[in-house]
């Protein structure tokens, strides 16, 4: 359900060290429940596959940022174009997703009971790109289920990404578990993995200094790749 405008502030930051930057609106994302209802993994995959095609035209190297399901998009897309993906950044990507929790269903409720202009429920609602409606719950588990065998494609995927890939885990995070970070520590075992551990984000919410923090990640992954490729 996830928003362009989740990477405002990461394109910005690429942009200032002369990085061109797109983000990209999956197919039944920015529509009805019903249309999100439709969508299939293989459509979010052939969308970001097809982007990277069109601009490869023009960009030799190209980096890819992926938040939650995003982060596997872009782990299958770096297995399709090794001569084109430098590098990938994941941010609360999940590949365990454990049953419902006590803490998970109580930070759920409190942000969903907070005000409209809270900080976190505020920024959870700009994130989603998916008009909230009660018939949303009626369209949910098709997604639910392409997700699944898209974190079942990613990990057949991990063991032979070749580029360095940085993750970002909040150990607060309500809908993603850490222990997704070992399965990314134990079968990428052809690159470089470098992981970032926060202790106050949440899965869509990340306070100013946890966010500074996923800059500098992205900062050190693209300039160290950069620099390799100049060299």
């Amino acid at each position: 359900m996830g928003s362009p405008n989740q990477f405002s502030e990461l394109m910005a930051v690429a942009q200032l060290q002369s990085f061109a930057t797109a983000t990209l609106l999956l197919p039944g994302h920015g529509d009805t429940p019903a249309h999100f209802g439709a969508s299939t993994f293989e459509q979010w995959q052939s969308h970001v596959n097809s982007e990277i095609c069109r601009f490869s035209c023009e960009y030799e190297n190209i980096w890819l940022v992926g938040h939650s399901m995003g982060g596997l998009l872009a782990l299958n897309s770096s297995v399709d174009f090794p001569d084109k993906v430098r590098g990938v950044l994941t941010i609360a990507t999940p590949f365990i997703i454990p049953k419902t929790s006590i803490y998970s269903v109580k930070t759920r409720i409190k942000h969903f009971l907070s005000k409209k202009d809270s900080p976190i429920k505020s920024k959870y609602l700009s994130s989603s790109s998916v008009k909230l409606s009660p018939s949303l719950l009626w369209n949910w588990q098709k997604p639910t289920n392409e997700l699944k065998e898209l974190m079942t494609t990613a990990r057949i995927n991990l063991p032979v990404v070749t580029v360095p890939v940085t993750a970002v885990y909040s150990e607060s995070d309500e809908t993603t578990h850490i222990s997704s970070l070992g399965v990314l520590h134990d079968e990428l075992t052809r690159t470089h993995l470098t992981p970032v551990v926060l202790t106050k984000s949440l899965h869509a919410y990340y306070p100013k200094e946890e966010q500074l923090i996923i800059n500098e990640a992205l900062l050190q992954l693209i300039s160290r790749e950069n620099a390799e490729n100049i060299g």
